[in-house]
Protein backbone atom coordinates (compact mmCIF):
# COMPACT_ATOMS: atom_id res chain seq x y z
CA UNK A 1 0.00 0.00 0.00
CA UNK A 2 2.75 2.40 0.63
CA UNK A 3 4.56 1.83 -2.62
CA UNK A 4 0.99 2.76 -4.34
CA UNK A 5 0.58 6.03 -2.30
CA UNK A 6 4.67 6.96 -3.08
CA UNK A 7 4.30 6.40 -6.72
CA UNK A 8 1.34 8.30 -7.08
CA UNK A 9 3.12 10.72 -5.27
CA UNK A 10 5.00 11.18 -7.18
CA UNK A 11 2.46 12.10 -10.36
CA UNK A 12 0.81 14.06 -7.75
CA UNK A 13 3.28 16.36 -6.85
CA UNK A 14 4.34 17.18 -10.80
CA UNK A 15 1.02 18.07 -11.56
CA UNK A 16 1.07 20.69 -8.57
CA UNK A 17 4.81 22.00 -9.25
CA UNK A 18 3.18 22.83 -13.09
CA UNK A 19 0.06 24.42 -11.46
CA UNK A 20 2.75 26.64 -9.30
CA UNK A 21 4.84 27.43 -12.38
CA UNK A 22 1.73 28.30 -14.23
CA UNK A 23 0.55 30.56 -11.67
CA UNK A 24 3.94 32.27 -11.82
CA UNK A 25 3.56 33.65 -15.80
CA UNK A 26 -0.44 33.95 -15.51
CA UNK A 27 0.29 36.65 -12.67
CA UNK A 28 1.05 38.78 -15.16
CA UNK A 29 -1.56 38.76 -16.90
CA UNK A 30 -3.86 40.75 -14.57
CA UNK A 31 -3.35 44.50 -13.40
CA UNK A 32 -6.31 44.05 -10.71
CA UNK A 33 -4.56 43.87 -7.00
CA UNK A 34 -6.68 41.55 -5.86
CA UNK A 35 -6.76 39.09 -8.42
CA UNK A 36 -3.30 39.39 -8.14
CA UNK A 37 -3.20 38.08 -4.15
CA UNK A 38 -5.75 35.62 -5.29
CA UNK A 39 -3.09 33.59 -7.30
CA UNK A 40 -0.70 34.33 -5.09
CA UNK A 41 -2.53 33.02 -2.45
CA UNK A 42 -2.77 29.90 -4.52
CA UNK A 43 0.29 29.62 -4.83
CA UNK A 44 0.98 29.24 -1.24
CA UNK A 45 -1.19 26.46 -1.09
CA UNK A 46 0.04 24.74 -3.69
CA UNK A 47 3.38 24.69 -2.56
CA UNK A 48 2.33 23.58 0.93
CA UNK A 49 -0.01 20.67 -0.37
CA UNK A 50 3.47 19.50 -2.24
CA UNK A 51 5.16 20.08 0.81
CA UNK A 52 2.94 17.90 3.13
CA UNK A 53 2.86 15.07 0.61
CA UNK A 54 6.36 14.84 0.05
CA UNK A 55 6.97 14.68 4.18
CA UNK A 56 3.93 12.34 4.15
CA UNK A 57 5.08 9.62 2.16
CA UNK A 58 8.80 10.39 3.75
CA UNK A 59 6.89 9.42 7.23
CA UNK A 60 5.51 6.52 5.46
CA UNK A 61 8.97 5.53 4.75
CA UNK A 62 10.76 5.56 7.23
CA UNK A 63 7.93 5.94 10.80
CA UNK A 64 10.64 8.53 12.19
CA UNK A 65 8.34 10.91 14.04
CA UNK A 66 11.14 13.43 13.51
CA UNK A 67 10.46 13.57 10.05
CA UNK A 68 6.78 15.05 11.38
CA UNK A 69 8.75 17.32 13.75
CA UNK A 70 10.86 18.78 10.90
CA UNK A 71 7.82 19.25 8.39
CA UNK A 72 6.07 22.04 11.29
CA UNK A 73 9.14 23.31 11.46
CA UNK A 74 9.22 24.06 8.12
CA UNK A 75 6.06 25.23 7.61
CA UNK A 76 6.16 27.33 10.49
CA UNK A 77 9.53 28.74 8.52
CA UNK A 78 8.23 29.39 5.20
CA UNK A 79 4.37 30.86 7.26
CA UNK A 80 6.81 33.35 9.01
CA UNK A 81 8.93 34.50 5.93
CA UNK A 82 5.95 35.29 3.87
CA UNK A 83 3.72 36.86 6.85
CA UNK A 84 7.13 38.97 7.69
CA UNK A 85 8.04 39.83 4.47
CA UNK A 86 4.34 41.13 3.21
CA UNK A 87 4.32 43.10 6.82
CA UNK A 88 7.86 45.06 6.93
CA UNK A 89 8.03 45.59 3.07
CA UNK A 90 4.15 46.43 1.89
CA UNK A 91 5.90 46.70 -2.19
CA UNK A 92 7.97 43.43 -1.44
CA UNK A 93 7.50 41.52 -4.62
CA UNK A 94 5.06 37.93 -2.77
CA UNK A 95 6.23 36.16 -6.55
CA UNK A 96 9.83 36.25 -5.62
CA UNK A 97 9.03 35.60 -1.74
CA UNK A 98 6.69 32.73 -3.05
CA UNK A 99 9.47 31.69 -5.01
CA UNK A 100 12.43 31.74 -2.63
CA UNK A 101 9.74 29.47 -0.11
CA UNK A 102 9.54 27.05 -2.96
CA UNK A 103 12.90 26.38 -3.79
CA UNK A 104 13.64 26.04 -0.38
CA UNK A 105 11.07 23.50 0.09
CA UNK A 106 11.84 21.15 -2.85
CA UNK A 107 15.30 21.78 -1.42
CA UNK A 108 14.58 20.42 1.97
CA UNK A 109 12.57 17.62 0.29
CA UNK A 110 15.78 16.47 -1.30
CA UNK A 111 17.85 17.01 0.85
CA UNK A 112 15.94 15.18 3.93
CA UNK A 113 15.17 11.90 1.58
CA UNK A 114 19.31 12.09 1.24
CA UNK A 115 20.48 12.82 4.82
CA UNK A 116 18.37 13.82 7.66
CA UNK A 117 21.28 14.92 9.67
CA UNK A 118 22.50 17.66 6.96
CA UNK A 119 19.04 19.13 6.28
CA UNK A 120 18.49 19.90 9.58
CA UNK A 121 22.03 21.61 9.49
CA UNK A 122 20.59 23.27 6.13
CA UNK A 123 17.33 25.05 7.72
CA UNK A 124 19.20 26.13 10.79
CA UNK A 125 21.45 27.77 8.29
CA UNK A 126 17.83 29.29 6.28
CA UNK A 127 16.54 30.57 9.40
CA UNK A 128 19.34 32.38 9.85
CA UNK A 129 19.71 33.93 6.48
CA UNK A 130 16.56 34.39 6.35
CA UNK A 131 16.41 36.57 9.12
CA UNK A 132 19.41 38.39 7.57
CA UNK A 133 17.83 38.71 4.58
CA UNK A 134 14.90 40.78 6.35
CA UNK A 135 17.42 42.86 7.61
CA UNK A 136 19.36 43.58 4.61
CA UNK A 137 16.71 45.89 2.68
CA UNK A 138 16.12 48.12 5.78
CA UNK A 139 19.88 48.25 6.62
CA UNK A 140 20.94 49.84 2.85
CA UNK A 141 17.66 51.71 2.96
CA UNK A 142 19.39 53.41 6.34
CA UNK A 143 22.64 53.36 5.20
CA UNK A 144 23.84 55.34 1.91
CA UNK A 145 27.01 54.96 1.19
CA UNK A 146 26.81 51.60 -0.54
CA UNK A 147 26.55 52.86 -3.98
CA UNK A 148 29.89 54.35 -3.05
CA UNK A 149 31.74 50.68 -2.74
CA UNK A 150 31.45 49.84 -6.78
CA UNK A 151 34.67 48.80 -7.11
CA UNK A 152 35.26 47.47 -3.80
CA UNK A 153 32.92 44.07 -4.37
CA UNK A 154 34.30 44.01 -7.73
CA UNK A 155 37.70 43.56 -5.96
CA UNK A 156 36.44 41.22 -2.84
CA UNK A 157 34.27 39.20 -5.33
CA UNK A 158 37.52 38.54 -8.21
CA UNK A 159 39.74 38.08 -4.81
CA UNK A 160 38.09 35.18 -3.55
CA UNK A 161 37.84 34.14 -6.65
CA UNK A 162 41.30 33.72 -7.31
CA UNK A 163 41.69 32.24 -3.68
CA UNK A 164 39.26 29.68 -4.35
CA UNK A 165 41.03 29.19 -8.13
CA UNK A 166 44.61 28.78 -6.21
CA UNK A 167 44.54 27.03 -2.75
CA UNK A 168 40.82 25.34 -3.56
CA UNK A 169 40.56 22.28 -2.45
CA UNK A 170 39.09 20.05 -5.52
CA UNK A 171 35.73 17.98 -5.11
CA UNK A 172 35.20 15.53 -7.73
CA UNK A 173 36.88 17.88 -10.41
CA UNK A 174 36.56 21.50 -9.19
CA UNK A 175 37.52 23.91 -7.23
CA UNK A 176 34.96 25.60 -4.72
CA UNK A 177 36.11 25.73 -1.53
CA UNK A 178 39.18 26.49 0.38
CA UNK A 179 40.34 25.91 3.70
CA UNK A 180 41.31 28.86 7.00
CA UNK A 181 42.29 27.60 10.21
CA UNK A 182 40.44 24.16 9.76
CA UNK A 183 37.15 25.71 8.59
CA UNK A 184 36.05 25.08 4.70
CA UNK A 185 34.35 27.93 3.01
CA UNK A 186 32.90 27.78 -0.15
CA UNK A 187 32.66 31.79 -1.24
CA UNK A 188 30.60 31.21 -4.23
CA UNK A 189 27.50 32.37 -2.64
CA UNK A 190 28.73 35.75 -1.04
CA UNK A 191 30.06 36.07 -4.31
CA UNK A 192 27.34 36.25 -5.73
CA UNK A 193 25.49 39.03 -3.98
CA UNK A 194 28.73 40.76 -4.54
CA UNK A 195 28.29 40.93 -8.01
CA UNK A 196 24.66 42.16 -7.81
CA UNK A 197 26.07 45.14 -5.91
CA UNK A 198 28.60 45.68 -7.96
CA UNK A 199 26.51 46.00 -11.10
CA UNK A 200 23.86 47.52 -8.86
CA UNK A 201 26.40 50.13 -8.00
CA UNK A 202 27.31 50.60 -11.77
CA UNK A 203 24.55 51.30 -13.25
CA UNK A 204 23.21 53.49 -10.45
CA UNK A 205 25.97 55.98 -11.57
CA UNK A 206 25.02 55.65 -14.99
CA UNK A 207 23.84 53.45 -17.57
CA UNK A 208 25.66 54.72 -20.68
CA UNK A 209 27.56 52.24 -22.95
CA UNK A 210 30.74 53.17 -21.84
CA UNK A 211 29.69 52.49 -18.04
CA UNK A 212 28.02 49.05 -19.62
CA UNK A 213 31.41 48.14 -20.82
CA UNK A 214 32.96 48.49 -17.88
CA UNK A 215 30.73 46.46 -16.00
CA UNK A 216 30.75 43.52 -18.41
CA UNK A 217 34.97 43.14 -18.97
CA UNK A 218 34.70 42.91 -14.78
CA UNK A 219 32.04 39.93 -15.76
CA UNK A 220 33.67 38.56 -18.16
CA UNK A 221 36.80 38.45 -15.38
CA UNK A 222 34.82 36.56 -12.89
CA UNK A 223 33.84 34.19 -15.53
CA UNK A 224 37.37 33.69 -16.58
CA UNK A 225 38.42 33.00 -13.59
CA UNK A 226 35.68 30.26 -12.94
CA UNK A 227 36.88 28.72 -16.38
CA UNK A 228 40.28 28.68 -15.17
CA UNK A 229 39.33 27.26 -11.83
CA UNK A 230 36.72 24.74 -13.59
Amino acid sequence: MVNIIVQLSKYVMILLIIMYTFLCFSIFGYQDPDRKRYLLRRQNILMFLMHAIAFAVMYLQTNDIKMLAFYLMQVVLFGATIILYTLLYPKVSRLVVNNMCMLLAIGFIILTRLDFDKAMKQCEIAVAAIGITLLVPFIIHKLKFFHKLTWVYAGVGLALLSVVAVLGARSYGAKLSFSFGGISIQPSEFIKILFVFFVASMFYESTEFAQVVKTTIVAALHVVILVLSK
